[in-house]
């Protein structure tokens, strides 16, 4: 390996642990590295000098020797763009590397809207986002867009109902003239299974989220803690399986919950409060809909076998609830199932949290890798190849 190459290596391996581990000093970066003091020194510097690292500056807690350095990544060095696409609505959040929301903006728009004026729509809502932020649109370094519909391997939208036009297209090359940077697109399921993930990484490895309300059907499934898709992001469009009873989800109870401007808001609100107050009439509303469930999670329950099913979108809204009618509702099947019911952490931020999820997994794709390291631009500092261009140095 030349020298170049080398610095490259040990540059992305040291920004990848301030990355993942915050703040720290340079004897215990040194022990996590593996590198000497002077080439973490000199890689340090070139970092600091790119705009990714900081220098802490802290009070020296003895007297004799040099104090001990202390180093940090500047996770609000760049930014990412989170973006939930719906048919009546846009949602956009800005966040820094950290995932720590800096800004957010909802659009309502007429389902009918075009694919032309919707992505039109699109920039503008950034724009207003990025503006009342104060974040530059070049700082942004990475951008995941959810959308309803099949995502296929190619980046293709197979969506042929609901949305004008939103079937056939690459969506990842349309939103990808918005930004210069990496833009990824998912099935908007999917990715309330990964922001699920993200709040319990490693705790539980097969789950399977039930993404359900009156607008959307589908489940995101994650198999030994890697999110699943299936042959060309087929898996859990149970949309084109109405033999698992999902379509009889239809109730006042589900309809506008969660969007405060729907004409119909009021009344699923008030039914809900009222289940909530232990009224008979609003508590068998959510027992019908805790019946219709039962033919899917007991089919999921029985073909993937896996350690929790997690209702999520509107269901998860409702989940203190829906859970205790639910387990009542399966207790006329033959034999129990062994997954454990639970509701969603992140409720209807789910989506919008996977996205951001997937921002943060791009970053060891495009700035955690030896060869791209200074190929990404924080704050405007650096330009591409400009880290290691001289390779003359240390």
């Amino acid at each position: 390996m030349d020298h170049v190459a080398m610095r490259q290596q040990n540059a992305a391996q040291t920004l990848a642990i301030l990355f993942r581990t915050g703040p720290m000093k340079m004897a215990a970066l040194q022990r996590e590295s593996g590198l000497s003091r002077r080439t973490l020194e000199l890689i340090l510097d070139d970092l600091i000098a790119s705009g990714w690292v900081t220098e802490i500056n802290s009070t020296p807690v003895r007297t004799v020797g040099r104090p001990a350095r202390s180093f940090g990544f500047r996770y609000g060095a760049a930014h990412l763009v989170a973006l939930q696409l719906e048919a009546g609505q846009i949602q956009a959040t800005v966040a820094d590397l950290a995932a720590e929301v800096l800004g957010e903006r909802r659009m309502t728009l007429p389902i009918a809207t075009s694919r032309h004026e919707r992505l039109a729509l699109l920039d503008r809502c950034v724009a207003g986002l990025l503006g009342a932020a104060g974040v530059e649109r070049s700082s942004v370094v990475a951008v995941t867009v959810s959308t309803p519909g099949i995502v296929q391997d190619d980046g293709t939208i197979d969506l042929p109902m609901t949305m004008p036009d939103w079937t056939g297209f690459s969506l990842s090359d349309a939103v990808g003239q918005l930004f210069d940077c990496p833009v990824r697109v998912e099935n908007d399921a999917k990715l309330a299974a990964l922001g699920e993930k993200w709040s319990r990484d490693g705790e539980v490895r097969d789950f399977v989220y039930v993404f359900a309300d009156e607008a959307r059907i589908g489940i995101g499934l994650v198999v030994q803690n890697e999110l699943y898709r299936g042959r060309d992001g087929g898996a859990g469009e149970i949309t084109w399986a109405p033999q698992l009873g999902l379509h009889a989800l239809s109730s006042p109870a589900l309809d506008g919950l969660d969007d405060e401007d729907a004409p119909a808001h009021a009344t699923a609100q008030a039914i809900v409060d009222a289940a909530r107050a232990g009224e008979t009439e609003a508590l068998a509303e959510i027992r019908k809909v805790a019946e219709a469930l039962v033919p899917a999670i007991t089919a999921i329950a029985w073909l993937i076998a896996p350690e929790e099913i997690i209702l999520g979108g509107t269901l998860g809204t409702i989940q203190d609830l829906l859970l205790p009618a639910l387990e009542t509702a399966l207790e006329g099947n033959d034999r129990p199932i062994w997954s454990k019911l639970r509701g969603s952490q992140f409720g209807e931020r789910s989506v919008l949290t996977g996205c951001l999820r997937m921002c943060v997994e791009s970053l060891s794709e495009d700035l955690f890798v030896p060869s791209r390291v200074g190929a990404i631009r924080p704050d405007g500092i650096l330009g591409p190849g400009e880290l290691y261009a001289d390779a003359s140095t240390g």
